[in-house]
């Protein structure tokens, strides 16, 4: 599991709040990604630019995870592309002012910015 401390230290209170929220829903919830590498976003990238992922990623210098201003939640055993609990936290999330990923990146998390 990734870890929220490696997160801007402006997100991690909220970042953590909403964790607990969808943990609260379902124990299964896990953070998959915080803070990344350069190296990782680019195997990421090119993962899915490959096709071997439904999930978008960022090309390498453009994410917001490479500073710590974003993070992926996921459910160990359910496909996240249509997951009515990352939908949920999504909709919770931007009332609450951030950015979520929508029906094309539900894992995704961000900061309005």
């Amino acid at each position: 599991m990734a870890d929220l401390r490696t997160l801007h230290p402006g997100l991690v209170p909220w970042a953590r709040w909403i964790y607990a929220v969808g943990k609260y829903y379902d124990p299964l919830l896990v953070v998959t990604s915080a803070r990344r590498s350069s190296s990782k976003q680019s195997l990421l990238w090119h993962r899915w630019i490959s096709g071997h992922s439904k999930i978008p990623a960022a090309r390498p210098g453009t994410s917001l995870h490479e500073h710590g201003l974003a993070f992926d939640m996921a459910r160990i055993g359910k496909e996240p592309l249509g997951d009515p609990l990352l939908a949920y936290l999504g909709k919770l999330w931007e009332h609450y002012g951030g950015r979520h990923g929508g029906e094309r990146d539900p894992v995704h998390f961000q900061p309005k910015m």
